[in-house]
């Protein structure tokens, strides 16, 4: 019974003591060729003043995306790159609701004419451009009239996470 114990003892800390001795493999990010780019959105929007608008994104986990927001006419503009439930989050800030949410910085415009980003798509959720000319972001832009913007999000790599490397 000694022997079983012992030797459950060393099993249990191999267990837990390989992932920490094998060393990470660093996410790598790959970047697609030309042929191979995505365009998720090419679009131009319209959106009223006190008004927001929600765009579902086609991505999933890994997914690194380019955006460009560009204001087209009207004065400048909030964007956020969000899961379901952070929009929610956002939503009820915006109403009153809430006084807080959450964004990623990267993910984000704030009183904006134009912005380009580079986005990593964090987890398999429902993901959704978020476009603000409600107002009521801190440091965000004030609306001022029906905002007209060109959004060109594209899927230019991936970012590989997975598993570990075994020393060379």
């Amino acid at each position: 019974m000694r022997i079983i114990t012992i030797f459950l003892i060393v099993i249990a800390a191999f267990w837990v003591l390989i992932p920490n001795l094998l060393p990470q493999k660093e996410p790598e990010l790959v970047y697609l060729n030309e042929t191979e780019i995505e365009t998720i959105l090419d679009e131009p929007y319209s959106i009223n003043i006190n008004t927001y608008d929600q765009i579902k994104l086609d991505v999933q986990k890994g997914d690194v995306l380019n955006i460009t927001i560009e204001v087209i006419d009207g004065g400048p503009i909030d964007f956020f790159i969000l899961e379901e439930d952070r929009v929610e989050m956002l939503i009820d800030a915006i109403e009153g609701r809430s006084n807080r949410f959450e964004s990623y910085d990267r993910g984000k415009g704030l009183n904006i004419t134009y912005k380009t980003t580079e986005f990593i798509i964090v987890n398999n959720k429902d993901w959704y451009l978020f476009l603000n000319n409600y107002g009521h972001v801190q440091d965000g832009a004030m609306p001022r009239s029906r905002v007209y913007v060109r959004v060109d999000i594209k899927k230019i790599a991936y970012h590989d996470t997975n598993g570990f490397t075994m020393p060379s």
